[in-house]
């Protein structure tokens, strides 16, 4: 029997990817469009990536503190940092809130859009820039939602329902998006379906399924495999993964058609190798760079290694094989096609400056074994790390701008 399960939005739990910005019916919302109201996100060798110098921090937009009113002590259990001072948050304390910061998480600001309800964890948060987001609350159903979207920073909000209450949602600027939706799960198979705005999300449009009992379907994006990501380099070349009990069965599918049509993207994998149980993670993209996340399922070991591109993710080069590209598995931050870390809140954080082709291990001031929820780092290197909710219902949220000695913001 097919059974419900909410996605995460964008960005799944196990991963958290920093700094990366960049046909059938159409969905009219049930709010007026207008409606907005003030408010007082292998080969053997492998080629080093185009961006060859060091990058500098840049600020897309002048942090100034908007008139919002400050939360104190806020749970947060998601954070979205776009620079070292401006990010976003959610937080699960009292009804919940959306919440900003253009401090760098030192203080957060309570730009919650009117009318929510209660914020959960079920309220997902897509965040292109400080001034750009959008908030999805699931309805009952979670088939459906009411989508909150913003462009002057949660100043002012406009609302519209959506036709998932779930999904990983990306913005490749104000008005491109697509949001994968669950529409319903079984051993080992999800079905989804894949939609397109062109208006910010006022509107969206269906243009795939893989439901074989609604009509329209297609199996080019298979039922088979529980689906982990979605990410689009552009309106029409996208990517999904997953994961699938098969051996030596990568899950990974790309389209070039807008998400219309699918083909499975094969990894190179070394001599042997077809014996072990993989776990891809949606790619990021600094223009054609590529950086793939694969987590390997060994006998008696989980690692991780990340296959890269130099040419928009037509092709894709790693080595599982060579010990310097694999580490042990934890929570990686991808700042740059160049700087990535990996934690899984022990002492040894390791570290890359060179693309994820070597590693070093370095040793963190911070031991946060078995509660590390959230690593995040942006060019410069900032990097915030947060904790799980404890039995209290508090959670903790660190800054580093070296990855070795953690700040507490929220102890």
């Amino acid at each position: 029997m097919i059974q419900r399960k909410l996605l995460t939005v964008l960005v799944p739990a196990f991963i958290v990817l920093a700094a990366c910005s960049p046909q059938a019916v159409t969905v009219t919302p049930a709010l007026p469009a207008s409606t907005t109201t003030s408010l007082t996100t292998a080969s053997p060798a492998t080629p080093v990536p185009s961006s060859t110098a060091a990058p500098s921090p840049t600020a897309t937009e002048t942090s100034v503190p908007p008139a919002l009113p400050v939360v104190a002590s806020p749970a947060l259990v998601r954070i979205n940092f776009q620079d070292s001072k401006n990010g976003w948050g959610i937080a699960v304390n009292a009804n919940g809130y959306v919440l900003r910061t253009v401090d760098g998480g030192s203080t957060w600001l309570n730009a919650t859009p009117p009318g929510t309800g209660s914020i959960g964890f079920s309220a997902g948060l897509t965040v292109l820039n400080s001034n750009h987001a959008w908030v999805l609350v699931p309805g009952m159903d979670f088939f459906s939602g009411t989508l909150y979207r913003t462009s002057d920073g949660g100043m002012t909000w406009s609302a519209n329902t959506v036709p998932f209450g779930g999904a990983y949602l990306q913005f490749l600027d104000p008005n491109t998006g697509r949001a994968l939706a669950e529409r319903g799960v079984a051993a080992g198979s999800e079905a989804v379906e894949l939609f397109q705005t062109s208006d910010g999300g006022v509107t969206w449009t269906s243009v795939f399924h893989d439901d074989p009992g609604q009509p329209g379907s297609s199996d080019s994006l298979p039922m088979a495999g529980i689906k982990n990501g979605m990410t689009f380099s552009d309106p029409q070349t996208g990517w999904v993964t997953g994961s699938i009990p098969a051996d030596g069965d990568v899950y990974l599918y790309t389209t070039q058609d807008g998400g219309v049509s699918w083909s499975q993207q094969r990894l190179s994998l070394p001599p042997g190798y077809a014996a072990y149980q993989y776990l891809p993670q949606a790619p990021v993209f600094f223009g054609k760079d590529g950086i793939l996340p694969l987590t390997i399922y060994r006998s008696g070991s989980t690692d991780l290694t990340f296959y890269t591109s130099q040419d928009g993710g037509l092709t894709w080069t790693g080595d599982p094989a060579n010990a310097n590209r694999v580490i042990q598995a934890g929570l990686p931050a991808i700042a740059d096609a160049l700087h990535m870390w990996c934690w899984d809140g022990g002492t040894s954080l390791y570290t890359t400056s060179d693309g994820a082709q070597t590693w070093d291990d370095s040793k963190a001031s911070l031991d946060l074994s078995g509660n590390l929820s959230w690593l995040e780092f942006v060019p410069g290197f900032t990097g915030w790390a947060l904790t799980r909710l404890d039995d209290a219902g508090h959670s903790q949220l660190y800054r580093s701008t070296d990855g070795v000695n953690w700040t507490p913001l929220i102890p």
